[in-house]
């Protein structure tokens, strides 16, 4: 399965792949706001992304209203 990780903070993205590293999940991807991460799932191959709500360019809840609008199917849960 690969993952999205967006937020703004850097620790916190680093956090949360090192959590999900521990738990056997290596393909991992990661963007510091809504912008970046639209850019990155639209290469394709995501099925799963963790989002913080608040943060620049494009919030957590807008990426996933985009995301969600489309074709493909994704889980989008927040980090906040």
């Amino acid at each position: 399965m690969r993952f999205l990780v967006v937020d703004d903070s850097a620790t916190m993205r680093r956090i949360i792949v090192n959590s999900l590293a521990r738990i056997g999940h290596d393909d991992v991807l990661e963007a510091e706001d809504g912008v970046a991460a639209l850019a990155a799932f639209d290469l394709g191959g995501i099925q799963f992304i963790i989002t913080d709500w608040n943060m620049p360019q494009m919030s957590g809840l807008d990426l996933a209203r985009r995301v969600r609008g489309g074709d493909q199917v994704v889980a989008v849960v927040s980090a906040m």
